[in-house]
């Protein structure tokens, strides 16, 4: 832009009015210090595809997941006519034990797993307190956790595989290869999340430990103890599947057996495991006070006894 200037003589030079550049923040960047959930699923193609690729919410996962559930226990057992019982046949309309799986504990499941990393970030934001160290979470790097979710998700298809075989035409899940192929296609995929779920809390576990064996902040020490009663919450949801084969075991085998017993003692052994280990170290340094704990352990108790308060909700609507 040029300017003339009154009382000058000779040649007018331009003169540039120069604009202030304005510069945008990127506010999604992540800030120095500060530990971010990709560093918990970097690991994992299957998180990254659902979180940077599709950029799906926890929410919209569980309701995509819920859509699913309802397509395939109903819309298609109407189509393929297996949705009424016939005989000793079992249609899809009264297999409420697939129900409850399919719309309460695989959507938890999924929102669980892609809401997870985030949740551990957080925790290790409130530990580290702006100070994060490039050699915590290494473990979370691991190519080995992605290894083993995939063996675990391809595992469970050649275990059910023949049992759906040998069901075949008296249960409306083995009713032709369709059903079979949703069924197996849901299983492996809540079997690979909860094993990454159970691999990525193992190392979390192990390090919020030996993080927290240092003089640790309330604020540190209320952040783990506000995650391990949402993951005892989501063991909770699995307990409930321990309350519906207790309703289901005494009419297919007349009596609950030993196996039943161990999966009750693992349940609640991992359920106090996974919340207590990480704090155990603040226990006696004066972190949390009395009424503090007090609080927690009733939360606590109150969580593990989710699956009870299910079975006997269970008995009572089914009459028996």
């Amino acid at each position: 832009m040029e300017v003339h200037r009154p009382g000058d003589s000779g040649e007018h030079r331009p003169v540039v009015e120069r604009q202030p550049v304005l510069v945008e923040q990127d506010q999604r960047a992540p800030q120095p210090g500060r530990f971010t959930a990709s560093r918990i699923y970097q690991a994992d193609p299957v998180a990254r595809f659902l979180l940077e690729t599709l950029k799906l919410r926890t929410l919209t996962l569980a309701l995509a997941t819920i859509a699913w559930s309802l397509l395939y226990l109903f819309i298609l057992p109407s189509v393929l006519a297996c949705l009424r019982s016939s005989g000793v046949f079992l249609g899809s309309l009264d297999d409420w034990h697939a129900q409850v799986l399919l719309l309460v504990l695989f959507p938890t499941t999924c929102a669980f797993y892609l809401w997870q990393p985030k949740a551990i970030a957080r925790v290790y934001n409130a530990i580290l307190s702006g100070h994060a160290s490039p050699d915590v979470g290494r473990l979370y790097h691991k190519s080995v956790w992605w290894y083993l979710s995939l063996l675990f998700g391809l595992a469970i298809i050649l275990f059910d595989v023949p049992k759906m075989a040998a069901d075949y035409g008296s249960w409306w899940m083995a009713h032709n290869w369709l059903t079979i192929a949703g069924r197996e296609a849901s299983l492996s995929l809540a079997f690979y999340m909860v094993s990454m779920m159970a691999w990525r809390q193992l190392v979390a576990t192990s390090e919020w430990r030996r993080l927290l064996g240092a003089p640790s902040t309330r604020a540190a020490v209320r952040s783990v103890t506000r995650y391990g009663l949402s993951f005892c919450f989501l063991l909770a949801l699995f307990g409930l599947r321990l309350s519906i084969e207790g309703i289901e075991l005494p009419q297919r085998s007349g009596a609950f057996t030993p196996d039943y017993f161990v999966k009750i003692g693992l349940y609640v052994a991992l359920s106090l495991t996974c919340f207590f280990a990480p704090i155990y170290g603040v226990s006696r340094d004066g972190t949390r006070g009395p009424h503090d704990w007090l609080a927690t352990l009733l939360q606590l108790a109150g969580i593990v006894a989710l699956p009870l308060l299910g079975f006997v909700v269970l008995r009572v609507a089914l009459g028996m």
